[in-house]
């Protein structure tokens, strides 16, 4: 039986019982290799030792001294690992490529800004052995993003989440890291209809190179609604949205990669209900079928006077939008949610969370994850630098309780933060984790579980900025039964 619906049959079971379950300086650019990997929907470490593994990451703002971000490469082995990270730049920069080393047990930080200057320049990470981890933090001044960098390329790209109301912008990041030039159409699905803008149509991205799509540049302004389907009759790519609000009910900036495919069952470990909280879920079909879309609350007990929502059509090409405030019986807190479909892999979904941050509010957007991730161990590359209250949010997706242990990667290999050795973790549950100990400030971290779990992060603003940015931990496969690769 499938994980998707061996899960569908533990969340009905659950709410039957009342408990809801549910360096050196080079101007050439080096050639980008393609991995023998299976294809995955979401990013992932792997501590197999291939002779060289690439990440690809989705794109660091770096245009004015107000912006920029760096790269982060974790070597959480025993030995130093050896490297290039290479950056492509959207203004028609010539690729930049460094040698690095990262010691053993440590990170190692790149400031992209301080090296190149363009309105993106998206990084390729090559690491010699494989075991390493990257990812990436873009710093703006409504908010910092951080961000995994993936191991694949796609030709298929899509976004549930699009929002340009009042002037607030989104950008289209696409990254082509190979010798070859690629060429994507990019659709839109918006409240008033699709758009397919000539302007986007055979749209060409030369080797070497990142191109940003303003919205905007497609007539997209003061949309609420926009899902972005983004598909390469050429090449492969890389593409990331970054999206900074500025009304509507939404402030703040993200910066994420997309997903490469449709899926039948998205989690989110994160929810929240109360006083000031807006929290939406953003529900996008494009395929060419109509689909039915189940939505069960995960990790509470609802009041007796809850009813079972009903499944939510959302036809071919259509985005819709769902609230947790509209589900009956919910109480105030928190909570995990799972999207799921009957049908073949239809849907793409995006959290939007607004929390009240002082007199303002602060908003973030987080990819509905796929069931094959849910793992017993996760790492956190970026973790946190100060004391921080619900940094780490976890899911239980067994009904058996768990217990957890956080562990801090340092000198000494991992150890175990005090504190935080064995959190127990109910069966089904939800759990909030701070990250207070001074051992794991700058460091990488790691989540292990008895059972399988679901980790997201809840990391600060920076900037003096009340409020969170949220981002998914990285799973460990291994153990991840990984689907076969879409259709373009």
């Amino acid at each position: 039986m499938s994980l998707r619906r061996t899960l569908v049959v533990a969340t009905i079971l659950a709410a039957i019982v009342a408990s809801i379950v549910v360096g050196q300086d080079s101007r050439a650019a080096t050639t980008t290799r393609f991995g023998s990997l299976p294809f995955a929907s979401r990013p992932y470490a792997s501590h197999r030792t291939p002779i060289t593994t690439t990440w690809y990451c989705p794109g660091i703002p770096a245009s004015d001294p107000s912006v920029g971000g760096s790269v982060v490469i974790v070597n959480p082995t025993d030995v130093a690992l050896q490297g290039r990270i290479t950056l492509l730049g959207s203004d028609q920069n010539a690729p930049i490529t460094k040698d690095v080393t990262v010691p053993a047990r440590n990170n190692f930080t790149f400031d992209v800004a301080a090296t190149m200057t363009a309105t993106m320049v998206s990084a390729t990470v090559e690491i010699d052995g494989g075991e390493g981890m990257v990812e990436q933090r873009a710093l703006f001044p409504a908010g910092d993003a951080v961000a995994s960098c993936t191991t694949q390329t796609s030709a298929s790209w899509y976004f549930a989440d699009g929002f340009t109301v009042q002037g607030s912008t989104e950008q289209l990041i696409i990254t082509n890291p190979y010798d070859d030039t690629a060429s994507v159409d990019v659709f839109f699905a918006t409240q008033s209809g699709p758009r397919e803008p000539s302007a986007f149509q055979g749209y060409s991205i030369p080797p070497h190179s990142v191109k940003v799509i303003a919205v905007a540049q497609a007539g997209l302004v003061d949309e609420p609604i926009i899902g972005v389907k983004l598909i390469a009759s050429r090449g492969r790519v890389i593409v990331a949205r970054a999206e900074h609000y500025t009304d509507g009910h939404r402030l703040g900036y993200t910066l994420s990669l997309g997903a490469p495919a449709p899926s039948e069952q998205l989690f989110f470990a994160e929810g929240q209900k109360g006083a000031g909280i807006t929290e939406q879920y953003v529900i996008f079909n494009p395929t060419k079928e109509d689909a039915m879309v189940d939505v069960t609350v995960l990790g509470v007990t609802l009041s007796p006077d809850a009813v079972v929502l009903e499944p939510i059509p959302v036809l071919a090409g259509k985005v819709v939008t769902f609230e947790s405030s509209t589900v009956a019986g919910l109480p105030d807190g928190p909570h995990s949610m799972v999207f799921s479909t009957l049908a073949a892999p239809s849907i793409v979904v995006e959290r939007v969370l607004t929390k009240p941050a002082g007199d303002k509010v602060a908003t973030t957007v987080v990819m509905g994850m796929t069931p094959e991730y849910a793992v017993s161990r996760w790492y956190v590359p970026i973790g946190v630098d100060a004391a921080t209250q619900g940094a780490l949010v976890l899911y239980n997706v067994d009904a058996a309780q768990a217990t957890v242990t956080v562990k801090a990667i340092g000198p000494g290999g991992a150890v175990a933060v005090p504190g935080l050795e064995t959190v127990t973790l109910v069966g089904s549950g939800t759990l909030s984790i701070d990250l207070t100990d001074p051992s794991v400030f700058g460091r990488p971290l790691v989540v292990e579980s008895t059972q399988r779990v679901f980790v997201e992060r809840r990391l600060p603003r920076g900037h003096s900025l009340l409020g969170r940015s949220g981002s998914w931990a990285l799973p460990e496969c291994g153990p991840c039964s990984f689907s076969s690769p879409p259709s373009s």
